[in-house]
């Protein structure tokens, strides 16, 4: 690798120009908060004060019951979330964010935040609202 910014040869499409955000996100996230991976900060960032089972939070982050278990192990092997028997169901398990969780959350957001400031640096205050706003309305319907 060279370590230069090449173009794509093909007129970039939305999903294009979205992994190439994500890589920029990616990286920053590597670099100023390592202790969490992008996929682990999404199933992270779904866990609710008073728990959520592992079913349910599948359901939120559109994943297998038996995947997104998978990376609930390895977020309480990071101490980031604790895994305990619902209350409800005995079969069930109930998953809550750690103080070491929302740590690495708020190390996250900061660095998010800070990209949303690059961003807003290059392409001024008013577009970058307009495309959050329509971010928004495509991402959530």
């Amino acid at each position: 690798m060279t370590g230069v910014k090449r173009l794509p040869a093909a007129e970039p499409h939305l999903p294009m120009l979205m992994g190439m955000v994500f890589d920029q996100l990616r990286a920053r996230l590597a670099e100023d908060a390592p202790e969490l991976r992008p996929s682990q900060l999404r199933v992270l960032e779904w866990l609710p004060p008073e728990g959520i089972t592992i079913s349910e939070l599948a359901e939120c982050v559109d994943m297998t019951t038996q995947g997104c278990g998978q990376f609930v192990r390895q977020l309480a092997a990071l101490g980031m979330a604790e895994v305990t028997v619902a209350e409800h169901d005995a079969r069930a398990k109930v998953v809550r964010l750690t103080a070491a969780g929302q740590q690495a959350l708020d190390r996250s957001n900061a660095v998010l935040a800070a990209c949303d400031e690059a961003w807003v640096a290059r392409v001024g205050v008013e577009r970058y609202r307009v495309f959050r706003e329509v971010l928004e309305q495509v991402a959530l319907g």
